[in-house]
C-alpha cells in the first residue's frame, strides 16, 4: 500500500491510545480524556429529538442555519464583546477539529513559518507539519519583549488556546495585546481556540478578538456540553475568509450535522454556571491536595493540570498505570520537553480523589 508522504508526518494520537489502554483495564482511574464527566443537558438532548421528529434531517446550508449564525454573532457580541460580529462572519462545522482542518487547508502553504503557543493542543503543530508548515513555539508565560524579538519574522499564522490545553493557563491582556501587534507587524492571522472559554475559575478570560477585528475566533460547544460525540463549532473571521472556508466545506465536511445545530442553538440558551462551580472546587482541591508534590501552576480555566514529574514523563505514565491503575497523558505531546504529565479533573469526585491519592502517593 502507497500512501501520500504527508502521512508520515503524523501520527495516532496517544490521548487516543490512553483511551484506549484505559479501556482495558478493570476500575482504572482515567484522568487522561479531555471530555466533561456530566451527562449533556436534557433540554438539548430534547431539541436534538424534537429536531429528528420534525424532519430536520437534510443538508442545511453549508455555512449553517441562521438561527443558529444569528445566535452565534449575537453571542459573541454580548458576552465576548466582538463588536463587529455578524451572522455572515460566522460559519458553522462539524468540531474545532474540522475548524482547524478547514483553516489550515485555506491559509498554510508548504514552508510556511506558523508560531504557536507552547505547551499547544498536540493538533496544531501536528496538522501543520502535514501540511508542510514550519512551526516555531513561544513558551506560554512570555513577554511583550519576547514577542517583540519576532518582529522581523514571516508569520503566516499565530495560533493559541486560551484557556489552554494541556495547562489551564489563560492569557493575559498584554500577552493578547503583543499576539495581535505581532499579527499585524507581520501580516499573520491571529487564531484564537476558545472552545474552554466558560471553564473560566477566577474570571480572567479575555476574547482577543474584542479589539483585534483580524481575530479568527474559534468556538465549539462539545467541552461546554458535552457535545464531544456531536461535533458542532463555529469560526468568527473576516469575511474574506469565512467566504474561502464556506467554499471549501462545500467540498468536505458539505455541512454540520442538522439535528446538532439545532441543538446547539438550545445550547447557548442553558445555564451552565452550577457545573462551572463544581469544576472550580475540583481545580481547587487537585491544587491544593498537590502543590507540596509536584512543580505545579494553578490552573486558570479548562479542566486540566500540567504536573511537572521527577522521571521522564512516559516512565512516570507507564508507573501510574503499573502501580495504581491512573491514567495520564505524557506531556511531550504538547511541548518540547518530557518533564510533565497532562491530568484532567473532569471526574466525579469519588475518582477525583482516588486519583489524587494515588498521585501523592507516586511522587
Amino acid at each position: 500500500m502507497s500512501l501520500s508522504k504527508k502521512m508520515s508526518r503524523i501520527d495516532s494520537s496517544p490521548i487516543r491510545r490512553a483511551f484506549e489502554l484505559a479501556s482495558k483495564i478493570e476500575n482504572p482511574i482515567n484522568f487522561s480524556i479531555g471530555q466533561p464527566h456530566f451527562p449533556c443537558p436534557q433540554n438539548i438532548v430534547e431539541a436534538m429529538k424534537k429536531a429528528l421528529d420534525n424532519g430536520k434531517t437534510s443538508y442545511t446550508l453549508t455555512a449553517g442555519i441562521p438561527e443558529l449564525r444569528e445566535a452565534m454573532a449575537n453571542k459573541y457580541r454580548t458576552e465576548n464583546s466582538i463588536s463587529y460580529a455578524t451572522a455572515e462572519r460566522v460559519l458553522v462545522t462539524s468540531g474545532i477539529s474540522s475548524s482547524l482542518f478547514l483553516l489550515f487547508n485555506a491559509l498554510v502553504d508548504p514552508d510556511d513559518e506558523c508560531l504557536v503557543i507552547s505547551p499547544y493542543f498536540l493538533m496544531y503543530p501536528s496538522m501543520l507539519g502535514f501540511y508542510g508548515a514550519k512551526v516555531t513555539t513561544l513558551d506560554q508565560n512570555f513577554t511583550p519583549e519576547m514577542v517583540s524579538k519576532l518582529k522581523d519574522r514571516k508569520f503566516k499564522l499565530i495560533i493559541f488556546s486560551s484557556p489552554s490545553n494541556p495547562t489551564g493557563k489563560i492569557l493575559s491582556k498584554t500577552q493578547l495585546t503583543a499576539l495581535a501587534e505581532l499579527a499585524e507587524s507581520t501580516g499573520a492571522h491571529l487564531i484564537s481556540d476558545e472552545i474552554y472559554e466558560l471553564f473560566d475559575y477566577d474570571n480572567k478570560f479575555i476574547s482577543v478578538g474584542s479589539f483585534y477585528e483580524k481575530t479568527i475566533t474559534l468556538s465549539g460547544f462539545s467541552k461546554t456540553y458535552n457535545m464531544t460525540g456531536l461535533r458542532l463549532s463555529t469560526i468568527l473571521a473576516p469575511q474574506e475568509i469565512i467566504t474561502a472556508l464556506t467554499t471549501l466545506q462545500q467540498y468536505t465536511v458539505v455541512c454540520a450535522p442538522a439535528p446538532v445545530q439545532w441543538a446547539g442553538l438550545e445550547a447557548l440558551k442553558t445555564d451552565m454556571s452550577s457545573y462551572i462551580q463544581d469544576y472550580r472546587e475540583k481545580r481547587d482541591y487537585v491544587y491544593d491536595n498537590l502543590k507540596d508534590h509536584y512543580e505545579v501552576e494553578k490552573s486558570d480555566g479548562a479542566f486540566y493540570f500540567f504536573l511537572k514529574v521527577p522521571i521522564r514523563d512516559e516512565d512516570f505514565v507507564n508507573k501510574a498505570v503499573e502501580k495504581e491503575k491512573l491514567i495520564l497523558v505524557p506531556g511531550y505531546i504538547f511541548c518540547e520537553d518530557h518533564n510533565h504529565v497532562r491530568l484532567s479533573f473532569a471526574s466525579e469526585w469519588d475518582s477525583l480523589k482516588k486519583g489524587i491519592a494515588a498521585l501523592q502517593r507516586l511522587a
